[in-house]
């Protein structure tokens, strides 16, 4: 039986009818319902276009985790089943060249399973602790990073684990191991280390492609000074033979670069790279002769920052994401030609591009709106969009949901900032609604018209939310993204003003408002409390409140060093720096003050949301802080992700009409 008539097989014993629910009332979107989304992720579309993998995430509250498993759906009719590859411990996978067989990465090992995911083996050595790995062409091998572990101490050696400490976030447990290159075919053989010894593959928040090229004589990949993610500013693209290791001439420029990728033919090269930090400087994507020769800036008329690049099959046309106008939005860049926006309608695509194409050129995505959650969809090479999978459409027709506007206001930069607005759930024109103003983190995101748990909670309970891009916002162009530098406050709180102002013209607030955010977010959220004071309530969810400590303890220094244009610590910065931070300006705040902190948070050390705490309890002021006993910037666990979302809503509940 060949492999595309075992997949069938297998889907067809799958296949059942499930008599539909009988529908009810719709009602409104619940804390509880939080539980029962189900998250699509990491699509791959098997070489012939046939069927698809997709990652399926689904919170178990008992153990207070995420399950994940792997689903195999036949392009054509839809049928489904789960792959047996021990999902919860499944990382990236991805199908071999030829489509006959799958590879994954399962605690820290790549297995290689048939079309049907059955009969995996483990190909790689126990020694390896595997962080990535990429097919090479012809199927007869991988290429992988891996950690490099030292040899277990002995003795008092145990003990004396002091390090020198470079560019570390100030909760470190330790340095960051290194990663280097391995080539492992699959006959047996040991695997072979390619690369210097010294610096690291970039991994983790840092990682980037590894990609052959199209007859497997060169890989490349993003080789970095060291493991820590602030450092990776500095990685560069390095090329090598898989053979013997060597490093061969291909000039790419160094310093903010990611995601080195041959095409499948042509001989060209494609990667993103931005000017500078790329909180201020949009990332571009670039394509140049492999043997070498000039760049070719390929999005550069589209004004955008890119997130996700790929090839197409064949070479022709480098296809890329990026947010503008609320939405993130596809194009295809010709090789010879301007970039155009690819027609997915209302979609917004939420999925990466890699190894979601087929040799047709069809592609597969998660595509959500405001009122649908991520869902799996094919496009197909003549166009036409199909939804393949429906994990969400039955929880989606119980409520009444909130739905979702553009709104555009005006800048003191003559470019025009916007902002989503969510309706209140069962929103009656006429009627007038308080507002949260919801404020992004980075300050290099945007808000887009998708489905959004907490947006939709406060539409549950009656409010308007609001969330604007303000200055610093990757949707509008290079000249709106880099006016944040040296401005890290006043200007974005200029234009959060402008858009609270555009909504109040509508004629639809009835004067009560609150803000909020998380990380920069919430950094903003104190400079808004602190600058005006018609706020009936704020939460801010670990914030920036000292600019100069956060410099000093966090994990980005480089990112923070670039947003004030100097070291906050020394020189004329300094001043700098305190006239950008909320804890300058702390005695001037009044309103209800919720903040919210993980203690083991090394993007923003949770010491300074205690100093701004402290001092506001000094001051006599309404504050409370909330601190989670975990590491990471946000709960990543699905109970205390819910209890983020019932602390926010109740407190701004608890005082509104107040």
């Amino acid at each position: 039986m060949t492999a595309r008539r075992a997949v069938a097989a297998a889907l067809a014993l799958a296949a059942c009818a499930v008599a539909p629910a009988p529908a009810a009332a719709p009602r409104s979107f619940d804390f509880e319902d939080v539980y029962r989304i189900v998250g699509l992720s990491s699509p791959q579309l098997s070489p012939d276009g046939d069927h698809v993998l997709v990652a399926v995430r689904t919170a178990d509250r008992e153990r207070d985790r995420w399950h994940r498993r792997v689903d195999l759906i036949d392009v054509a009719g839809g049928a489904r089943r789960t792959l047996d590859l021990d999902g919860d411990r499944v990382g990236e996978f991805r199908w071999s060249p030829d489509g006959t067989r799958i590879g994954y990465l399962a605690s820290g090992a790549v297995w290689i399973a048939d079309a049907t995911g059955a009969r995996a083996r483990r190909v790689t050595a126990e020694a390896y602790d595997v962080t990535q790995f990429a097919w090479r062409p012809d199927g007869a091998a991988i290429a992988f990073a891996a950690l490099a572990h030292p040899v277990p101490p002995t003795g008092d050696a145990r003990y004396a684990d002091a390090y020198e400490v470079g560019n570390d976030a100030q909760l470190a447990r330790g340095p960051e191991h290194d990663a280097h290159l391995y080539v492992q075919p699959l006959d047996g053989t040991a695997a072979r280390a390619l690369g210097p010894s010294v610096g690291t593959v970039t991994w983790g928040e840092a990682e980037s492609t590894l990609s052959f090229s199209p007859d497997g004589t060169a890989l490349a990949y993003l080789w970095a000074p060291d493991a820590l993610p602030n450092d990776a500013v500095a990685a560069r693209v390095r090329v090598v033979d898989p053979n013997d290791g060597r490093e061969l001439a291909v000039t790419v420029p160094a310093g903010h670069v990611r995601d080195p990728l041959f095409a499948p033919a042509g001989g060209r090269l494609a990667y993103a790279r931005s000017s500078g930090d790329s909180q201020l400087t949009p990332a571009v994507a670039f394509t140049q002769p492999a043997a070498g020769g000039a760049p070719r800036a390929v999005s550069s008329a589209v004004d955008r920052t890119v997130r996700d690049l790929a090839w197409e099959p064949g070479g022709a046309a480098l296809e890329f994401t990026v947010r503008s106008d609320a939405r993130t939005m596809l194009y295809r860049a010709p090789n010879d030609g301007t970039p155009r926006a690819i027609d997915l309608g209302a979609l917004s695509i939420e999925s990466g591009l890699d190894g979601a194409f087929a040799r047709d050129g069809s592609l597969a995505f998660i595509g959500d709106t405001s009122q649908r959650l991520g869902e799996l969809y094919v496009r197909a090479a003549n166009g036409t969009v199909r939804q393949l999978t429906h994990d969400n459409d039955a929880l989606l027709a119980e409520f009444v949901l909130g739905s979702t506007e553009r709104v555009t206001f005006p800048t003191s930069l003559g470019v025009r900032g916007d902002a989503v607005l969510t309706l209140p759930a069962g929103y009656a024109r006429g009627r007038r609604y308080p507002l949260v103003v919801a404020l992004h983190g980075g300050p290099t995101s945007a808000a887009t018209q998708t489905f959004d748990a907490l947006d939709q909670l406060f539409a549950a309970h009656g409010w308007l939310v609001l969330e604007p891009n303000y200055r610093g916002s990757d949707d509008r162009g290079a000249r709106y993204q880099a006016a944040v530098g040296g401005d890290k406050l006043r200007g974005p709180g200029d234009d959060v003003d402008a858009a609270i102002a555009a909504v109040r013209a509508r004629g639809m607030l009835d004067g009560t408002l609150v803000v909020g955010g998380w990380s920069y977010g919430a950094g903003l959220t104190l400079w808004m409390i602190e600058q005006r004071h018609d706020w009936r309530a704020a939460v801010a969810g670990a914030a920036v409140t000292d600019i100069a400590a956060d410099y000093a303890t966090a994990d980005d220094i480089d990112a923070d060093r670039a947003l004030l244009g100097g070291s906050p610590l020394v020189g004329a910065k300094r001043a700098a720096g305190a006239a950008m931070s909320p804890i300058t300006y702390v005695d001037r705040v009044r309103t209800p003050l919720l903040l919210m902190t993980c203690r083991g948070d090394s993007r923003v050390a949770p010491a300074g949301v205690y100093e701004f705490f402290h001092a506001l309890r000094d001051l006599g002021r309404s504050v409370q802080l909330i601190a989670y006993p975990i590491d990471g910037h946000f709960p990543g666990d699905p109970v205390r992700r819910v209890d983020v979302y019932r602390r926010w809503v109740a407190f701004f509940d608890a005082h509104r009409g107040r």
